[in-house]
């Protein structure tokens, strides 16, 4: 490992110290708060971009690019993403057109002033390795720099698969006047010899026994997937005096060319069951979306404010086919039979598309001492139009308005209160893979979103505690597997961060949500299902802290406590998972390699081998992975 860094690093013929980029991104020591930033290796914080609150920003379809909307099909590649930030509760008040689920927005890399490359490779004991590679150039000075880099991943994961991927993507910041940029940008992801994560449903009121050798994979060796995606778009943004345009069009494309999921059914509390494998013809969701928006901000005495014109719009395309199961041995979860893949005869696929335009008005109002002011009003238009082959078409449409209002008071210096309450049309999940209907969306749902709360500076400390009420239509399987609209479920809790400083060498992340997820309707009433929704659970706790003493020369350890909360694991509530602690330990140590400053980061995760079932939301289980011991070797090389 050792002369394979040396090779990697000593190919760069660059001068002076190593810059502060890629090689020194530090999540605990960069979050503003404990709701949630991530970087391409590291993440921290109560939520991310699949759960805010219990629910799923990405599914919802609230993802933000700098800012601007996108209709993410495909994941963006963190090759071209510097950061992600959750925007929820008080963190989301001088935010235009905020989202009930919250919103996910996503960071592209600022202009670099000089030219950076940032090797990086990585190592873990499951046997994954991978090498990745940044570029953070200027072009022609201050007027144009690229960002890019590109990773080859050889992911062995906890259960035993070994896909293989690549990412890889470019940006350029183009800023051909002051105050005027255009950033165009392009990223690749994909993943091939992808084995499907062994799912587990039993026969009964129970979980299945311990899987012992975590590690060991049990399924087909053809039960593979092969993905593709990508992401094009650009973003350009001017200021005219007391005015600013920004605007933004993308397009997201995600297929996927071979379609195999594993499930255990009928898994009894022996751990016996049927090893069903459903295969499904290719599929792809491509949509291309954006938005247009116009702002005017003037001051009035110690009053800032700013005015907002929206327009937003997507159109999307999915095609997908039924999938064909095949019902292999009855026997224990633990063992493999494999057999040779049969042949299967796909019928046609179902092609649904869904457009949609929203405009909308905003008011962002800042009092300096006083408080702010949030109010936002948007009228949006959302067709949808489902084309099942044999069958009659089905059309779907919705126009509401949607409203967010939201004001936060300045109470003295260091304190301020808020309150909020937010209308959103969004995304349901897709129907699961045991589903009749599987990979049918339905419609968009009407949401809705009450939240208040308090924040405080704590000399170097920020402290908030908040309050809040998010309530959509509950889609699940019901007696028949059909997925569809089962009642309503409504998630209250209460939310607090605490992070920032303690000492000039101590960093602290703490956050905790408690959570009283619940169903309403009338199966809930006549006890078809349970009042608690599948799989959500019902707290968690983090805390992440970082030392880093000054005379440690860069170097630093950390740790990170998460405290799962319990959840049910059926409709009926009969099974509940308990609550379990996972504790991730690690340590960065700055040393020389090569002449170059190099920075070494070991990390392990799950230091206790906790075991863990957990429960999606169809009642599908699957375990946590076992210890993990990761290493890294990663330098910047600046000119």
């Amino acid at each position: 490992m050792r002369k394979l860094a040396f090779m990697a690093l000593a190919a760069f013929g660059f001068a002076g110290e190593a810059a502060a980029q890629r090689a020194d991104q530090n999540a605990a020591r960069a979050a503003e708060d404990a709701f949630g930033v991530s970087y391409a290796n590291e993440s921290v914080g109560l939520y991310d971009e699949d759960d805010v609150r219990g629910f799923s920003p990405i599914d919802a379809g609230n993802v933000r690019i700098e800012g601007l909307y996108i209709d993410q099909q495909a994941d963006l590649s963190y090759r071209i993403v510097d950061s992600s930030i959750i925007r929820v509760g008080l963190t989301a008040i001088d935010y235009p057109f905020p989202a009930p689920t919250g919103i996910a927005d996503f960071r592209l890399p600022d202009a670099p002033v000089a030219l950076v490359l940032s090797p990086r490779l990585n190592a873990g004991t499951f046997g994954d390795a991978s090498v990745e590679f940044d570029v953070r150039a200027p072009i022609a000075g201050e007027a144009l720099s690229a960002a890019g880099g590109f990773g080859f991943y050889r992911d062995n994961e906890w259960f035993g698969g070994t896909p293989k991927s690549f990412s890889g993507g470019i940006s350029f910041r183009w800023r051909p006047a002051p105050d005027t940029e255009i950033i165009p940008f392009w990223s690749l992801d994909k993943t091939w010899s992808e084995e499907a994560v062994p799912t587990y449903f039993t026969s009964g009121a129970f979980v299945p026994p311990r899987v012992r050798d975590r590690r060991r994979y049990t399924g087909q060796d053809w039960a593979t997937n092969t993905t593709r995606g990508s992401n094009t778009g650009v973003i350009a943004r001017t200021k005219l005096g007391d005015w600013s345009l920004a605007g933004g069009l993308f397009r997201s494309i995600y297929a996927v060319s071979r379609d195999r999921t594993t499930l255990w059914l009928d898994v009894d509390e022996e751990g016996t069951g049927t090893e069903t494998v459903y295969a499904a013809p290719s599929s792809r969701y491509a949509s291309t979306s954006g938005e247009m928006r116009v702002s005017r901000t003037f001051a009035e005495g110690p009053r800032l404010h700013r005015f907002h014109a929206s327009v937003r719009a997507r159109d999307q395309a999915r095609l997908y086919g039924e999938a064909e199961a095949v019902e292999l041995s009855r026997r224990s979860i633990a063992t493999r039979a494999p057999i040779a893949e049969p042949s299967f005869a796909f019928v046609e696929r179902t092609p649904d598309d869904v457009r949609q335009v929203t405009g909308g008005i905003a008011y962002e109002g800042r009092w300096k001492g006083r408080g702010s002011l949030n109010i936002g009003v948007q009228k949006t238009d959302y067709r949808k139009h489902v084309r099942p082959p044999g069958r009659e078409a089905i059309m779907s449409r919705d126009r509401p308005w949607l409203f967010n209002l939201m004001a936060s008071l300045d109470v003295v210096s260091g304190l301020s209160t808020y309150a909020g309450v937010t209308r959103g049309l969004e995304e349901s999940e897709v129907a699961p893979d045991i589903a009749v209907n599987r990979n049918a969306a339905p419609p968009a749902l009407r949401t809705r979103q009450v939240d208040a709360g308090v924040r405080a500076s704590l000399g170097k400390l920020q402290a908030a505690v908040g309050v809040f009420d998010v309530r959509k239509p509950y889609f699940n399987l019901d007696g028949a597997d059909f997925y569809r609209q089962l009642g309503e479920v409504r998630h209250r809790g209460i939310e607090g961060s605490l992070s920032g400083d303690m000492t000039p060498f101590v960093s602290l992340v703490a956050g905790a949500v408690l959570l009283d997820p619940r169903v309403t309707g009338e199966l809930v009433e006549d006890g078809t299902i349970g009042v608690r929704p599948v799989g959500t659970s019902r707290s968690r706790v983090v805390l992440a802290v970082d030392v880093h003493p000054q005379a440690w020369g860069g170097s630093s350890f950390d740790v990170q406590v998460t405290r799962h909360g319990g959840s049910f694991a059926d409709q009926a509530n009969a099974v509940r998972l308990p609550s379990r602690t996972t504790v991730a330990s690690g340590a960065r140590h700055r040393l020389r390699l090569a002449r170059r400053d190099v920075i070494a980061r070991v990390q392990v995760t799950n230091l206790f081998n906790t075991y863990r079932w957990i429960a999606d939301s169809s009642e599908g289980l699957t375990y946590n992975s076992g210890r993990y011991v990761g290493f890294s070797l990663a330098t910047d090389l600046e000119s």
